[in-house]
């Protein structure tokens, strides 16, 4: 981050934490045109998505790790771990397997995610992921189908309480 002026970084740590889905829009739409395979769609659409934002200052690396679950985070379907250096190109197989050049860039509030396909009949994507202190929200775009936006809403995820849990007896009031 020392291209980047104090203000911004420090705006930036705050980024960092944790964030829960909190809605989608046309997100199901947005994987088909896209060309996301069924079995891989109805993945990511089952469970609840955690978005988990880091910063590595010793290989000057952000993470933005996404982990999709069900039943409220009991269980874990899948984690993408998505690490880049920002304003450095490099080549990404996207979690469908499409073999993309990207770039990460950070202008303001936002990180915008530009991937061009490196072959003939994939298509590339830009997605924004757009800060508000304790909102996030990704705007995701598909080169070839560009009116097709999905829009995914994440709310910053507060201190985890441990469920406890408790046996309930034959003559326990519920």
């Amino acid at each position: 981050m020392e291209k980047l002026d104090e203000l911004q970084r420090k705006e930036m740590e705050k980024w960092k934490g944790k964030y829960l889905m909190t809605s989608w829009e046309n997100y199901a739409d947005f994987l088909e045109k896209l060309g996301v395979p069924l079995l891989l769609r109805k993945l990511a659409t089952m469970g609840t998505p955690v978005v988990e934002v880091s910063y590595d200052e010793e290989k000057e690396e952000w993470n933005i790790c996404r982990t999709s679950t069900l039943f409220y985070r009991l269980i874990k379907l899948r984690s993408v771990d998505f690490k880049f250096k920002l304003d450095e190109e490099f080549d990404e197989i996207t979690p469908d397997k499409r073999d993309v050049r990207s770039v990460v860039t950070v202008k303001g509030d936002r990180f915008t995610h530009v991937s061009k396909a490196k072959k003939e009949g994939v298509t590339g994507h830009t997605v924004i992921t757009e800060f508000n202190g304790d909102e996030v929200v990704r705007y995701m775009t598909i080169d070839k189908v560009p009116d097709c936006t999905g829009v995914m809403k994440f709310t910053r995820m507060k201190e985890e309480k441990d469920v406890k849990v408790r046996e309930i007896e034959e003559d326990d009031d519920l």
